[in-house]
């Protein structure tokens, strides 16, 4: 697993930086569920699962021979934060309730 993440393509760089956003999310969402609050009511905490995207694309950019999966992470970043924000627009999540 770690030869395919340390490989200098599209494929590596989506699955790295789509699967670091999940785990994020994932986890804060259990321990959400766990400490009995309603992960829906704090949609803006999801928003530090671009943390570990902009950790990995500071890795991939650190070495010089990653230059598609760190072109790759730059629109993966680009994208997933123009969605996370038009979703927070949409349903007046950034505004305190």
């Amino acid at each position: 697993m770690r030869r395919f993440l340390l490989r200098d393509s599209v494929l590596s760089a989506l699955v790295a930086g789509l699967g670091s956003m999940a785990l994020f999310c994932l986890f804060l969402w259990a321990g959400l569920s766990v400490a009995g609050i309603d992960p829906a009511s704090h949609e803006r905490w999801f928003g530090g699962a671009f943390i570990p995207l902009v950790l990995l694309l500071r890795f991939y950019a650190k070495t010089k021979n990653h230059l598609t999966a760190t072109r790759t992470l730059i629109v993966l970043l680009f994208v997933t934060f123009a969605a996370f924000m038009y979703l927070m627009i949409k349903s007046n999540g950034l505004y305190n309730k």
